[in-house]
C-alpha cells in the first residue's frame, strides 16, 4: 500500500474505496506518537443503481450511469453476495458500464450497483509536522457490519509525482506493437508501474517524495512499462517468458542505477545539504 502523502502547506484530499456502501464514516489522521491530530468530515459515496436487463458479466446495463466515472470502483450486490469491480468504460447513451475484469457471473435484473469510494479534506499539517510514521485511520459501516481500514501516511514538502504516465504506454504499444488500448488500460499500466517503482525505492529505506524531482526516474519508468506490457502478452517474436525475465533484470538495473545516485533530502528540511550528494546506487538486480 503506498503511502498517503499529506502536503504540509496544502490541504489534501484523502480518499478509501471502502468494502461496502457507507452510510455512516469516520476518520483520524494520526500522528506517530499515537494522537489524533485531525478528525475531518468524510464524504460519503452519494451514487447508486440498478442493473437493468441485457446485462452481462462484463458489460452492466444500468437504470442510469450518471456519477460513474472510468475507475470508478463499484460494489454490485446480487442475491445478498456483493461484487466489487471497477469501471472501464461508461457509454451514457447505451446507459451500460464495461468493467475492467468481468464478474464471476450474471447478476440479476434490479441488483444494487453503487460507489464506494470515501473522501475527505485533509488540512495543511504545517511545515513543524513534516515527517513519517503517520496514519489515516478509517471507520464505516453499512448500518450492518462495520469495517476499520488503515492507510500509511506522511507530511511532506512535496508530493512525488509519477515519472510516466498513460501518454507513454500508449507510445510504446503504439510505436513497437502497432496496438491501441482504452485509456483507463494505459492508465492501470502506468500506475502499476510507479507503483513499482515507489516500492523499489521504499524498501531502501528511502522515501520517493524526499527526491528534488522524480524525473530522473523516467528511463526506469520507460523500461518497467515494457515490463508490465510484457506480463500482459506483449513481446517481440511471441517469447513472452524470455521477455518477462529480460525485462525483468532490465528494469532491476534501471532503477539500481538511480535510486542511489540522486539528490535526495535526507532530513526533510526542504534542501540537500552538503552530506545529502548523490552516492551510489543502494539496490542491485542479481541474475
Amino acid at each position: 500500500m503506498s503511502t498517503v502523502e499529506l502536503q504540509y502547506d496544502a490541504s489534501t484530499i484523502a480518499t478509501l474505496d471502502a468494502a461496502l456502501v457507507a452510510t455512516s464514516a469516520s476518520l483520524s489522521v494520526v500522528k506517530p506518537d499515537g494522537t489524533v491530530h485531525e478528525s475531518p468530515t468524510v464524504t460519503l459515496p452519494s451514487v447508486s443503481t440498478t442493473v437493468a436487463s441485457g446485462t452481462t458479466a462484463s458489460v452492466l446495463t444500468l437504470a442510469s450511469v450518471a456519477g460513474i466515472a472510468v475507475g470508478d470502483v463499484l460494489l454490485v450486490t446480487s442475491d445478498g453476495v456483493a461484487y466489487r469491480c471497477v469501471a472501464a468504460v461508461v457509454d451514457a447513451t447505451a446507459v451500460t458500464v464495461a468493467l475492467r475484469t468481468p464478474l464471476p457471473l450474471v447478476p440479476d435484473t434490479g441488483a444494487a450497483v453503487a460507489k464506494v469510494r470515501l473522501s475527505a479534506t485533509i488540512a495543511a499539517p504545517g511545515a513543524a509536522n513534516v515527517g513519517i510514521n503517520w496514519r489515516l485511520r478509517w471507520t464505516c459501516s453499512d448500518g450492518t457490519d462495520s469495517i476499520t481500514d488503515a492507510q500509511p501516511a506522511a507530511v511532506v514538502r512535496q508530493r512525488w509525482v509519477a515519472p510516466i504516465d498513460a501518454a507513454d504506454v500508449r507510445q510504446v504499444l503504439a510505436g513497437e506493437f502497432n496496438t491501441v488500448r482504452p485509456e483507463q488500460w494505459c492508465a492501470e499500466v502506468a500506475e502499476r508501474v510507479d507503483a513499482t517503482i515507489r516500492a523499489a525505492i521504499e524498501a531502501t529505506g528511502r522515501r520517493p517524495w524526499a527526491y528534488l524531482s522524480a524525473g530522473a526516474f523516467e528511463r526506469a519508468g520507460l523500461v518497467g512499462i515494457r515490463y508490465e506490457l510484457s506480463q500482459r502478452g506483449y513481446a517481440h517474436g511471441g517469447q513472452i517468458y524470455e521477455a518477462q525475465r529480460e525485462l525483468r533484470y532490465a528494469f532491476d538495473d534501471t532503477l539500481a542505477g538511480v535510486v542511489g545516485a540522486l539528490h535526495y533530502d535526507t532530513d526533510d528540511d526542504g534542501t540537500v545539504d552538503a552530506d545529502e550528494v548523490p552516492m551510489f546506487s543502494t539496490i542491485q538486480a542479481v541474475r
